[in-house]
This record gives C-alpha cells, sequence and structure tokens, in this order.
C-alpha cells in the first residue's frame, strides 16, 4: 500500500482508556523519566467515555492537549506504542527535539505508524548525503516533514536530483527542501519542468532561474498555467527577461492579492505618483508592491515633510521601500540633506548613490573626507545622537542647538 494511501486511509478503531488508569500513569511516569518504553498493551478498557489507545499516547508522550490528541488521532490504529516509540527513538538519535518530533506528529500523524527502519530511516540517511550536517537535520525535516511522506525512490531522489541540475549545488537543495512542500507535488514534467523551459525561451538567465527556484519554490513549482499567467503578466508590465527583476516581477505577481495591489497604488498615488510613474518604479524594483501601506507612508513623509524632496525621487529608486527606515533611510539621507544645505553637493543625486553603498564606503565618501568640525556633525546625524531636525525650516547651524 502507498504512504499517501496508508496515512489518509487507516481507519480508526476507539480502544477506550482512561488518563487515571495505572497504565496511563505508568506511561506519563516513564514519559517524564525520560524512558521510551512506552510498549505495553493496553487491552482492558475503563469505560466509553475514556480516551483511545492513540489519544492517550499523544497527550501522555508528546504533550498534545486533548483535541488536538483526538483530531489526530483520526488517521492513527494503533493497540501497542512499539511503532510510534520506535519513531520517536529514530527522530531522538537524529537529534530531533521533543519539540521538533511533536511538530511532525502534528503535520502528519501517520508517521507514527510507519516502519521506521524501512520506510523512515533511508529517508533520513539520504537527506544527510546531501551534505546536511546532523544538527540542520532536524530542522529541515520539521519545518518540512513532507520529506519523510513521499516516496524515497519515485519522488524524493529524482526531484532532489533535479534540483542539482537547476541549481548546480547541493545546499540550494537544502535551502529548496526547507521552503517547500509544493516542490513534492504534481509531476516534475507537469509543472516545474516546463516552468523552467518557459523561462530559458524567453531568455531568462540560468543564474536568475536558481534564484527563483532556490528563494521562492513555491512560485517555481506553480500548476503550470498559473505560472504561465504570472509570466505574462511581468511581460505586459514591461520587465525584460533578460534583467533579474523579471523573475522578482513573476514573484510579485505570484505573492500579492489584487486587493494589496489596489491598496498600493492607492498609497502611492496619494503621494502624487501617476501610473506611469508607478509602472517605472515596478519595472525598476518590482518588490516595491510588497511593502506595507505604513513602510510606504513613512519613508515618503520622511522624504517629501521632513527633508523637502520631491516624491517622485524614489520612484527613481523604488528599492529605498526594502531599506531599513531607521538604520539606513534616515542617518543617511539626513547626512546628505546637511551636505546640500551646507553647499557640500552641488546637485541632488539619486537615491541609489548614498543608499546602496556599505557602511564603511558610505563613511568615507560622504562623513571621514570632510574637515573636523563638519564630520562630527556628520557623524553625530549619521550616528542618531541627534534628533533628526525638519530640514525645510531650520537653518543648519540650530542643528545640535534644538537637538
Amino acid at each position: 500500500m502507498g504512504v499517501f494511501r496508508l496515512i489518509n486511509i487507516i481507519s480508526h478503531r476507539r480502544t477506550v482508556i482512561a488518563l487515571s488508569s495505572p497504565a496511563a500513569q505508568l506511561s506519563g511516569i516513564s514519559h517524564l523519566l525520560g524512558v521510551r518504553s512506552f510498549t505495553s498493551k493496553i487491552a482492558h478498557q475503563e469505560g466509553e467515555d475514556g480516551p483511545s489507545f492513540p489519544v492517550s499516547y499523544l497527550m501522555t508522550s508528546h504533550g498534545f492537549s486533548l483535541d488536538s490528541a483526538k483530531a489526530s488521532s483520526k488517521y492513527l490504529n494503533f493497540q501497542t506504542a512499539e511503532k510510534p516509540d520506535a519513531f520517536d527513538n529514530l527522530l531522538r538519535s537524529h537529534g530531533f527535539s521533543g519539540t521538533q518530533i511533536a511538530k511532525c506528529i502534528k503535520t502528519f500523524p501517520g508517521l507514527l505508524v510507519l516502519d521506521p527502519e524501512r520506510i523512515l530511516r533511508p529517508k533520513l540517511d539520504f537527506l544527510l548525503s546531501l551534505g546536511i550536517t546532523t544538527p540542520e537535520l532536524s530542522k529541515v525535516v520539521s519545518s518540512n516533514p513532507y520529506l519523510m511522506v513521499v516516496s524515497l525512490e519515485k519522488c524524493l531522489i529524482p526531484r532532489c536530483n533535479y534540483l542539482k541540475e537547476v541549481l548546480g549545488r547541493d545546499d540550494g537543495v537544502v535551502s529548496v527542501l526547507k521552503r517547500s512542500r509544493r516542490c513534492f507535488v504534481g509531476t516534475i514534467q507537469n509543472n516545474v519542468v516546463r516552468n523552467l523551459a518557459l523561462l530559458r525561451n524567453l531568455g531568462v538567465s540560468k543564474n536568475a532561474i536558481a534564484y527563483l527556484v532556490s528563494n521562492f519554490p513555491h512560485v517555481a513549482f506553480k500548476v503550470h498555467s498559473d505560472f504561465a499567467k504570472r509570466v505574462e503578466l511581468a511581460k505586459e508590465f514591461g520587465c525584460d527577461p533578460l534583467k533579474w527583476n523579471f523573475v522578482s516581477a513573476i514573484r510579485v505577481f505570484s505573492s500579492v492579492k489584487k486587493s494589496s495591489w489596489e491598496k498600493r497604488l492607492q498609497v502611492y498615488g496619494r503621494w502624487g505618483w501617476s501610473k506611469d510613474l508607478i509602472m517605472l518604479a515596478f519595472k525598476i524594483f518590482p518588490q516595491c508592491m510588497c511593502s506595507s501601506d505604513e513602510k510606504i507612508m513613512q519613508t515618503m513623509d520622511f522624504l517629501v515633510n521632513k527633508l523637502g524632496w520631491e516624491s517622485e525621487a524614489a520612484a527613481k529608486f523604488p528599492n529605498i521601500f526594502s531599506l531599513s527606515f531607521e538604520k539606513r533611510v534616515v542617518p543617511r539621507c539626513s547626512v546628505l540633506q546637511l551636505l546640500r544645505l551646507r553647499g557640500l553637493i552641488d546637485d541632488m543625486p539619486c537615491l541609489s548613490t548614498f543608499l546602496c553603498p556599505a557602511e564603511k564606503r558610505f563613511k568615507e565618501k560622504f562623513v571621514v573626507e570632510y574637515p573636523d568640525d563638519i564630520q562630527a556633525e556628520l557623524l553625530d546625524l549619521y550616528e542618531r545622537r541627534v534628533n533628526v531636525v525638519d530640514f525645510r525650516t531650520m537653518a543648519v547651524e540650530d542643528v545640535k542647538s534644538r537637538s
């Protein structure tokens, strides 16, 4: 019988015990002592209203609530703890914590009745062969217990081999396994193979495809008809398949709901952005449509109302909405504005000029190259030792006196 059928079809026959029974008390004591020996068959019943053996086991051995245990027990039909304990011992021997084991069981209760040595251990060994360390293994499996359910020979091995071909490295495969169950849904040929072939035919680079698969596998493994629709939208919005932002656009169209999209349009529109300007910003950095309304409003309010800049400046560098407002946008924009007011910078540079560089490079170019007195003032602003002032109305000389 196939694994999926085993998990979904196993009938539930209630063998009732009371939690207060000697056997239940003994199992609880064994659990508290760390002894995995809850294997004696409970053959007697103490009333039809008591919990079944699987319910009692889940509660005493894995800390399930009564409701959670009842829900999970619908898929279980074991009368002794021999197999469940064997499953538990196998995972603990591979470094799994009790919390991680419980998470796996809650996701797929049927794991408790699978043969640990014949079905489960080979999968753990295979995952370790990919280069996953023992400490990482528990994190990978508990984040995606689906790995223990699918067929090793028919699904897990061939799909991991295919991912290796696409990504060119094992650590990328591990990243996908941790992130998505979707990579095991449907057949490879019907979905991801056709999806990636579509991108290649459009000229999307191998690196961009690998980026999409490793970072957003839920997008790359979408049903082909849905994936193709997102690709068409990216083309209609003018995104170039030869550039990285093309796969970013596909990802955005796959994750942003229509209602959220409409709200973003309204928020940008409040700051005077036309549809053409929004389209320009999207083509440059599609993720600008993923930013929260609060983040957009906060950033635009600072640029326009605090610094007195034109809102269109952000459209030319929409990446600003993905940067930390407190740690990067505020201190760097404040430094630049002070330099402008002091006449040390003639023209307003593109936001990317001072928001993109690493911290060391930024300080070298915009702080330390100036005389000591100005440098100290710039550092005070950059390191937030003084409050950011309203540069539209205050004289530069007042910066420190009003901080």
